[in-house]
């Protein structure tokens, strides 16, 4: 793999904090922690500086090695174990965000075409794209970067003058659990996704610095608190629970200079954007997981791609038949899958390799 520059790998990180904010975290917080929903925000980016810490000692400790790797040379045959664990969930993750991202684009934008037909529209560039070499995408994500931040300068600019402080309050007004539940919520979802790029060694990061990284963190998790906190100050807590996606809605009394109205639908391409790269890092991830772990030939494992992304199609139009059965699904089983695959597997890593170590310092 090509080596990326570390403003190009810390735009991943902005899209992986970001992707599934509006479309799932958004709607369970606002269920869930109500009013007080910035403050589970705000309590889930300080506590998820810990998982955010532990990935970043992993990639500063082992700069010359992946995830993959760390767990096949330092853990053996139980790392082995623990990186087909990883596998499984990161596809299970990557069938679940390309669902939402078809899900958002039937119900908000193409409600009268056939989902079958947004499928193959979206997974046709996914296998493009992750057959090629991973710098590509890399530098795909910095201009979505900078096209991200124009759309949020025009949405915050079409906004402020709406925002009502009285439809904040009274604050604190939640039981302590539905605060914190919202934050366990959103640091799986919006957080601990983070841990893919683990996927990419340090080595392969010109200017790699955690400091850098740990500045995107904060930007992106506050970024996230700004969209909640104008949800609930412009729409007040009672509309914005009666909204599927309250945040995308919230782009409809967007104007530009007061003039061109209705740009809801090129405003919210920035949220779509930071789904697809969430994908493709999950989908990468596993690329690279299968070869290290398989020892996979590059052609070979770009086969085997190209059958996870049409297995990925075809699972996408045949789960949550019914509707509304999908947030249930995230709040009681998805999200506790992320925390064992995304948090206590990189745990286990963190401690076996420390106690690996042990005899070679002796």
């Amino acid at each position: 793999m090509k080596k990326i520059n570390s403003l190009e790998y810390n735009t991943l990180l902005w899209f992986l904090t970001r992707a599934t904010f509006i479309e799932i975290t958004a709607e369970i917080l606002l269920n869930t922690a109500h009013l007080d929903s910035w403050i589970s925000i705000i309590l889930a980016i300080i506590i998820g500086l810990i998982p955010f810490s532990l990935f970043s000692y992993l990639k500063n400790k082992y700069p010359d090695q992946n995830i993959i790797q760390i767990n096949k040379t330092k853990l053996g045959k139980f790392g082995t174990f623990l990186n087909l664990i990883l596998i499984a969930g990161t596809l299970i993750f990557a069938i679940c965000s390309f669902w939402i991202i078809v899900n958002f684009i039937d119900s908000q934008y193409l409600y009268r075409t056939p989902v079958i037909i947004i499928i193959v529209v979206l997974i046709l560039p996914v296998i493009y794209t992750i057959i090629k070499d991973f710098h590509v995408f890399s530098k795909v994500s910095l201009i979505m970067f900078f096209t991200s931040l124009f759309f949020i300068i025009v949405i915050l600019s079409g906004l402020i003058g709406n925002i009502d402080f009285d439809n904040l309050k009274p604050i604190l007004n939640n039981s302590p659990n539905n605060i914190l539940y919202g934050t366990f919520c959103f640091i799986g979802f919006n957080i601990l996704p983070v841990f893919l790029l683990n996927i990419i060694p340090q080595k392969q990061i010109n200017g790699y610095s955690p400091k850098k990284s740990f500045i995107f963190y904060l930007i992106s998790g506050l970024s996230l608190l700004n969209v909640m906190f104008l949800t609930i100050s412009i729409f007040g807590i009672h509309l914005s629970e009666l909204y599927n996606y309250p945040s995308f809605h919230l782009l409809k009394r967007v104007s530009v200079l007061d003039i061109i109205d209705r740009v809801e639908s090129i405003l919210s391409l920035e949220w779509f954007l930071a789904l697809f790269v969430q994908i493709m890092m999950a989908l990468y991830f596993i690329k690279e997981a299968l070869k290290e772990t398989f020892q996979v030939k590059e052609k070979t494992n770009n086969i085997i791609m190209t059958v996870v992304c049409l297995l990925l199609a075809i699972l996408t139009n045949f789960i949550f038949t019914t509707q509304g059965t999908e947030i249930a699904y995230f709040k009681n089983i998805l999200i506790y899958m992320l925390y064992i695959v995304y948090f206590i597997i990189p745990l286990i890593t963190f401690f076996k390799s420390l106690k690996k170590s042990q005899p070679l310092n002796n």
